[in-house]
């Protein structure tokens, strides 16, 4: 094969499919080489694995609704609170245990990526996407943007298929026919942001701010009244001057409703 059969065979559907598939496996790659060295063995380990369960379960869950899933606000969510490298982890998980129940191809590649780069814009875009001090996540901008993942993620995925079409027209013809379902995803990624992006964030806040157990004073009050009710209770009850009495009886602010 010479320069010039080269480079005509370079400008086919097939031939933009492999250098596009290149392309994506270094920076996939990279991301992947990134996480490895920087994750602590041990319970980031643990907390990937848990965390790629649940999205992996979830999207199992709702495969009988087409193209309609929570992973995309999932890994957009690990993200904006553990980073970049953790979420592409987590999306290399997603893609495999998932598609052991519905199926792999080509296009398990694809979703792996495209969940990456979901991840990867969720850590670029985090101080647009939860209010200043962290505590509260920002409902418009995170369906504005999952929003528009709906369409850039089904396209990532369809890159699959490239090299099963002789033109790029027919390719093309194969994503407009595919909108209604990129619609779909798009519309079904607010609902569920609408729905579980609030308890989302305040779940993985607190493990952020627990560091592994460890008390930080900075957490919400109710979180703190909590807290310091089970830590007063353990400590009555080991007091032998009160064995009889009720160990909650000597707590303050018991009567104090938590707002």
């Amino acid at each position: 094969m010479n320069l010039t059969h080269f480079h005509d065979w370079a400008l086919t559907p097939g031939g933009i499919a492999v250098w596009l598939t290149v392309l994506c496996g270094l920076i996939f790659g990279s991301l992947l080489w990134g996480a490895d060295r920087r994750m602590r063995l041990g319970r980031d380990v643990a907390l990937i694995a848990l965390l790629a369960a649940v999205a992996s379960a979830s999207r199992v869950l709702f495969a009988a609704i087409p193209n309609v899933q929570p992973v995309t606000l999932l890994i957009l969510m690990i993200g904006i609170h553990l980073g970049a490298r953790r979420a592409t982890a987590v999306a290399v998980l997603v893609a495999l245990m998932s598609n052991m129940a519905l199926g792999h191809g080509p296009w398990t590649f694809y979703q792996a990526l495209a969940w990456s780069a979901v991840g990867t814009s969720g850590a670029l875009f985090r101080r647009l996407l939860v209010n200043w001090d962290g505590t509260e996540i920002r409902l418009i901008p995170l369906s504005i943007l999952v929003f528009i993942w709906g369409f850039l993620y089904d396209w990532i995925v369809s890159l699959s298929a490239l090299a099963l079409y002789q033109t790029k027209e027919a390719f093309f013809t194969f994503l407009i026919v595919g909108l209604p379902f990129d619609v779909l995803h798009a519309v079904g990624n607010v609902l569920f942001a609408v729905w579980l992006a609030p308890s989302l964030h305040r779940l993985l806040w607190l493990h952020l701010r627990h560091d592994a157990g460890a008390w930080n004073a900075e957490l919400p009050e109710q979180t703190q009244l909590r807290e310091a009710f089970i830590d007063g209770a353990q400590e009555s009850g080991l007091n032998e001057e009160h064995v009889d009495v009720n160990p909650l009886s000597g707590i303050e602010r018991l009567d104090q409703e938590v707002n």
